[in-house]
């Protein structure tokens, strides 16, 4: 089981969220404003918070104990809205960034399922903003990580694209066996992908378990 109980104040911003979740698909929806974002950075470790976050068995943060695991240790799969992808490299070593051993297996079957395999050789300049999206995608998930958070990952699809991903995510997550974290303001994100839905306002989370064919909503 993986576990949030974090607190961080800002000014007039105050995000407290204590919630636990298995290796399953979250979608965090809410205004502008709410905390979806901030709770990304927070379990990316780009922001510090009070508290304690684990996942997959590993504590990422204990504030009690005053220990931080880095960013780059904690192996979470990011992708935020901007792509940020490197504009010297191609598509390819963009994705491969940071690998240490490259598994091409994998690579090629997951440029087919993010539909980037005729953009591989490509500079990020000569991609469409959609193309850029699925290229960061692909980089956050190469390394199979312990975790993916996605901040609005289909935000520049397609609609038709847009459906093919969904698929394509749920099954890349119940393979990896990871939890996904992911923020959209799409309903059918979350009708189609999350097992559970976190709505939040205002830095309180609102939770939506979804069972088979059963929703109980709290406040949590």
């Amino acid at each position: 089981m993986n576990r949030i109980q974090i607190t961080i104040r800002r000014d007039t911003f105050d995000l407290q969220m204590d919630t636990s979740f298995a290796d399953e698909f979250i979608i965090i929806s809410g205004e502008n404003g709410a905390g979806k974002t901030t709770v990304l950075r927070c379990l990316a470790g780009l922001e510090q918070p009070q508290g304690q976050i684990v996942v997959m068995g590993k504590v990422w943060l204990d504030s009690s104990a005053e220990f931080v695991l880095s960013p780059g240790r904690r192996r979470a799969g990011c992708v935020w809205t901007d792509a940020a992808l490197l504009p010297w490299l191609n598509v390819e070593k963009n994705i491969l960034l940071g690998v240490k051993k490259i598994d091409e297996h994998w690579l090629t079957r997951l440029a087919e399922q993010l539909e980037i395999t005729v953009l591989m050789q490509r500079k990020p300049q000569m991609l469409s903003t959609g193309e850029a999206q699925r290229v960061a995608l692909a980089r956050a998930i190469c390394r199979k990580p312990a975790a993916l958070l996605l901040d609005e990952p289909f935000s520049a699809q397609a609609p038709a694209i847009r459906v093919r991903l969904r698929e394509t995510l749920k099954s890349i997550q119940a393979e990896l066996k990871i939890p996904v974290v992911m923020v959209s303001h799409d309903s059918e994100d979350a009708n189609v992908l999350g097992q559970q839905h976190w709505r939040m306002r205002e830095g309180k989370l609102l939770t939506e378990i979804l069972y088979t064919g059963i929703r109980q909503e709290m406040q949590a």
